[in-house]
């Protein structure tokens, strides 16, 4: 642990002074996965160290006690703790929490072996992405195919991913030698502390470029448009989620890469309800109809279908039309049904006639 005096390591967490150590380890979990060196996205290598100084005085009681009322400048060089020789290269140190949170972002420790020694640039798995794609709402009656723009980042064909702009403008780093790894000794209240850590200066590789390729500016990756086609299986419902293994971004350091995720939306329709492979709608029928039976013509979503009314009728009835929804998915081509409200109308106003007529009904009702 590097103190570096300048920093308030609850800012750099985003958590307040009464924070409890779940909240400082949920803190520093989200911002190091923004923040990790491998995230080719938001990685921030001086950002992360920082984050690390601050998470590990801030969970360990003792060590945030005297930060609280000495500040990072308490920390320096305060004498011994733990025995001669101080921890060495971290062997038994407290570092079970940060190995364990590496471990669920980048599966791994993170450039830390079992006894904390970095052990060079591990594999990291590719950015996922995630494209909307949008249905017309008869669309999913049945398998459709889509094709689709996107971007991924994949290696720079220009240098093969190496980020050089020849092959001779590779070279053996000269911060660590090509070990990819360099050691420092702090003296903090802990004792004399020996870290073993991957070289910052060629990320763990051994090698730095001389030369950057002028195609990706030695970056090794670049933003590469592409285009597939895609099936839309029938029966897909709005709010489901596509998954296209493998063609996100490239992972690192040969690590697999990302994923892409359509997310479907479909379109409402003014008169038909979905619900997954079910449709419902309502229709107004006569007061007439509804005592003596008719037959009505209803719109489905596979065109128009004759509903019969049967005699009777009560306002609130559901009628069901078999098979006339949409496929159910994955389900080799069975279709749900569909269900109709039945809402009898009684009519607003009645001429002489109808009056007459309604007037004679009453009495032969009594």
């Amino acid at each position: 642990m590097v103190v570096t005096g300048n920093e308030n390591y609850y800012e750099l967490l985003g958590v307040s002074k009464n924070a409890d150590e779940k909240e400082i380890k949920a803190a520093y979990k989200k911002a190091a996965r923004k923040y990790h060196p491998d995230n080719a996205e938001s990685g921030d290598e001086e950002k992360f160290k920082k984050l690390g100084e601050a998470y590990e005085v801030l969970k360990d009681p003792q060590k945030r006690q005297i930060y609280d009322q000495y500040g990072a400048e308490g920390l320096k060089g305060m004498g011994g703790f733990g025995g001669a020789g101080g921890f060495g290269d971290y062997a038994g140190g407290d570092f079970g929490d940060l190995g364990d949170i590496f471990s669920s972002f980048f599966g791994g420790g993170a450039g830390f072996s079992s006894r904390g020694r970095a052990s060079g640039p591990r594999a990291s798995r590719g950015q996922d992405q995630s494209i909307e794609i949008s249905l017309k709402f008869l669309d999913p009656l049945k398998e459709i195919k889509k094709k689709i723009r996107f971007n991924p980042l994949v290696a720079c064909s220009s240098c093969d991913g190496t980020g050089a702009k020849t092959k001779e403008d590779i070279v053996t780093c000269g911060t660590c030698g090509g070990s990819g790894q360099v050691a420092s000794v702090q003296n903090t209240i802990l004792g004399q502390i020996r870290q073993v850590i991957t070289c910052p200066s060629c990320g763990g590789t051994g090698k730095t470029i001389k030369n950057k390729c002028g195609s990706c500016n030695g970056k090794a990756y670049k933003r590469q448009e592409k285009e597939v086609e895609v099936t839309i299986p029938a029966g897909v419902f709005d709010g489901a989620t596509m998954r296209l293994a493998g063609i996100g971004d490239a992972g690192r350091n040969g690590g697999p890469a990302g994923d892409i995720y359509l997310y479907i939306n479909v379109e409402n329709d003014k008169d038909l309800k979905r619900e997954q492979a079910d449709v419902f709608t309502e229709l107004n029928v006569d007061i007439a109809d509804a005592a003596l039976g008719a037959t009505y013509k209803m719109r489905t979503p596979h065109g128009e279908e004759d509903i019969k009314i049967k005699a009777g009728t009560q306002t609130g009835t559901v009628e069901e039309l078999k098979q006339k929804g949409f496929p159910k998915l994955n389900s080799g081509g069975r279709l749900g049904n569909m269900y109709v409200k039945i809402n009898v109308e009684v009519p607003k106003s009645l001429n002489s006639e109808q009056k007459k007529l309604l007037e004679e009904y009453r009495k032969l009702r009594r």
